[in-house]
């Protein structure tokens, strides 16, 4: 997914100890701030792998914004979905495996799941967003008007199976990864606890290495959300080798830089807007019970 929905669990395990409405409104604004800044990119990669956009620097840049609003609108609701049903799992497997030998698995499946939740819930915003910013259409209700009259339902729900197959590889790689440089660096810091910018930079370095390595799958789910149905490809594999076949090889690396820009910088962006806004909700909250 996103950015911000890709880094919640790290952000989650590193501050698992303020107030649920302290950590989910906290993320919420670095989320926005996020979608925010770095939309641009989104928009550059969408085009890039659309297969149908211009390819002029003047066409590709036009109504850089556009899409915006559903994918801010798509962040608070899939990040709880994301959310309740991580902590949920965490929680099972805590029961089953009490001493956690196998944590790390366990913390997979926990993101697997929910990425699968998230996805169920954001992938009618990913579907108007990635139109709108093709140009497929003009506003965010023509588009859900005109998907629901031709394609029904099932329309906005178009490439939800890509969505999933390409966050789950994402997770696999990203997460190991980024616990793996955060203990290296913290053995060369003498086992200090890291300080909030190094663990950014681990996530950021991790996250930048899993987009560019899924980012064909990431050309995958950008064609099928941008299909109308009955559309060219019939699934994530049908699409590879089409894409392949049809196009070249080389195509399904289309818009991997702004992909890991987008990834990367997302990543630092998050982690110092998580903390600023959870430095100055917990200190509001504690002037108030005093």
């Amino acid at each position: 997914m996103g950015t911000t929905f890709q880094l919640r669990a790290s952000v989650s395990e590193r501050f698992r100890h303020l107030p649920l409405p302290v950590g989910l409104i906290s993320g919420a604004i670095a989320g926005t701030v996020v979608d925010f800044v770095l939309f641009p990119l989104d928009t550059l990669k969408t085009r890039l792998q659309s297969g149908t956009a211009a390819k002029d620097a003047m066409q590709l840049l036009k109504g850089i914004y556009t899409g915006l609003l559903p994918a801010v609108l798509a962040s608070a609701p899939a990040g709880a979905a994301f959310f309740g049903t991580y902590d949920y799992l965490k929680r099972v497997f805590k029961q089953l495996d009490p001493e956690e030998k196998l944590a790390t698995f366990h913390h997979m499946v926990a993101a697997a799941g929910g990425d699968i939740a998230g996805s169920a819930v954001r992938v009618p915003f990913e579907v108007v967003k990635q139109r709108l910013q093709a140009g497929a259409y003009t506003s965010a209700s023509q588009a859900v008007k005109s998907i629901l009259a031709s394609e029904g339902v099932r329309g906005l729900y178009t490439g939800f199976g890509s969505l999933v197959i390409r966050e789950m590889p994402f997770d696999l790689i990203e997460f190991p990864l980024y616990e793996y440089l955060k203990v290296v660096w913290a053995r060369h810091n003498g086992d200090k606890p890291l300080a909030t910018w190094q663990t950014a930079l681990c996530g950021s370095a991790a996250g930048g290495f899993a987009a560019g390595v899924t980012t064909p799958l990431d050309v995958v789910k950008t064609r099928l959300m941008l299909q109308e149905q009955p559309g060219k490809y019939s699934g994530v594999w049908d699409a590879l080798k089409k894409i392949s076949a049809e196009e070249g090889v080389q195509v399904l690396a289309s818009g991997i830089v702004p992909r890991v820009l987008w990834i990367s910088l997302g990543g630092f962006i998050f982690f110092g807007g998580y903390e600023a806004s959870k430095q100055v909700l917990s200190s509001r909250i504690k002037k108030q019970r005093t």
